[in-house]
């Protein structure tokens, strides 16, 4: 199957390195999503969407070589029978739909909750982008670049903070080499 493919091609990354915001860089935060996360563009839409599974919203960020895109999905069911690989891969067949071609996906962390970022591309084969999805109870958080070869996927990924996990674990910001 597809998703035997991918784990194949898993491998871990840290994903707790701060970083510093380069210059034309803001501090975005989402008191209902719990979370911080550095945007390079002052301007942020908001989207979202309910029904009776689950309630979307998403945040997003245009440059002119980059779309960035933060959110988090609250389900209303029971997440506890379906193992973690289950719930990514029924998000991303949800979200990216199949006119992609998945690149490659490998395991990531964030504090303590294990995640994924997957690589893929549109039918057109223009864009190539990454996303990263971390679950945290009933919540799975969504961090998307679009064109990140041109933008900064390092930067936007690493500065996602969930704000309870910077509370209890302080941390400085600093530059991350």
């Amino acid at each position: 199957t597809a998703e035997n493919k991918f784990k194949r091609l898993f491998t871990q990354v840290d994903t707790d390195n701060p970083v510093i915001a380069t210059s034309g860089w803001k501090q975005f935060y989402s008191d209902e999503g719990n979370f911080s996360i550095f945007l390079p563009s002052k301007s942020v839409t908001n989207l979202n969407s309910e029904n009776d599974d689950y309630s979307i919203n998403i945040y997003y960020a245009d440059t002119k070589k980059s779309s960035y895109i933060v959110g988090y999905v609250d389900y209303n069911n029971d997440l506890t029978d379906l193992s973690l690989d289950k719930v990514y891969n029924n998000f991303l067949t949800d979200f990216l739909g199949d006119d992609i071609k998945l690149l490659s996906q490998q395991d990531v962390t964030l504090a303590k909750y294990r995640g994924i970022e997957v690589e893929y591309q549109n039918s057109d084969q223009k864009i190539v982008a990454k996303s990263r999805l971390f679950l945290v109870g009933k919540r799975l958080y969504i961090l998307d670049i679009s064109n990140y070869k041109a933008g900064d996927a390092k930067q936007f990924f690493n500065s996602f903070q969930l704000e309870k996990e910077m509370k209890d674990n302080p941390i400085e910001i600093a530059m991350n080499i």
